[in-house]
């Protein structure tokens, strides 16, 4: 038996209906983005993300952290700082993402990573309310209970 062209057609109209990004949520390339405009800790806005089936943002280009950047300052009006998946909690030194994605890019801000205090961990971008689109700033924070900042979310479309 043959399949008439109204069913490709039907077909069609319904994988377009589920392909894309949730309501609320950005896309970028193959991903989509949720920025929350709430501050937490690393590990529960990290927790937050899973609960969505996602996990906190990574990048893996200049282009896609000027995204994030550009999603942050759009949601708040300002280059808030707010936090990625990036982390070294396992080995000091060595920086992951919370996907599991490659870590194969990144540019630290001025004096970054410094582990200050040795406990930091974690990993924000727009530090100090950086606005420029040239330079990439990144700051490693606790992992634990004292500091919070606005986070970004990232799956895959």
């Amino acid at each position: 038996s043959t399949f008439s062209p109204l069913f490709f057609s039907c077909l069609g109209f319904v994988l377009l209906c589920f392909t894309g990004c949730p309501g609320g949520w950005t896309q970028y390339g193959t991903r989509c983005f949720y920025f929350y405009n709430y501050q937490t800790e690393w590990v529960d806005a990290e927790r937050n993300c899973i609960a969505l089936g996602a996990n906190l943002a990574s990048f893996h280009s200049h282009s896609e952290y000027i995204f994030l950047k550009n999603l942050v300052r759009a949601a708040r009006g300002s280059w808030d700082r707010t936090w990625v998946g990036g982390y070294d909690a396992v080995k000091e030194g060595v920086w992951l993402w919370s996907d599991g994605s490659n870590f194969n890019y990144c540019q630290w801000g001025s004096g970054e990573p410094n582990n200050q205090g040795g406990a930091e961990h974690c990993m924000e971008i727009n530090l100090k309310g950086e606005h420029s689109q040239t330079a990439s700033f990144y700051r490693n924070r606790h992992l634990k209970n004292d500091f919070l900042s606005f986070f970004i979310c990232a799956k895959n479309a």
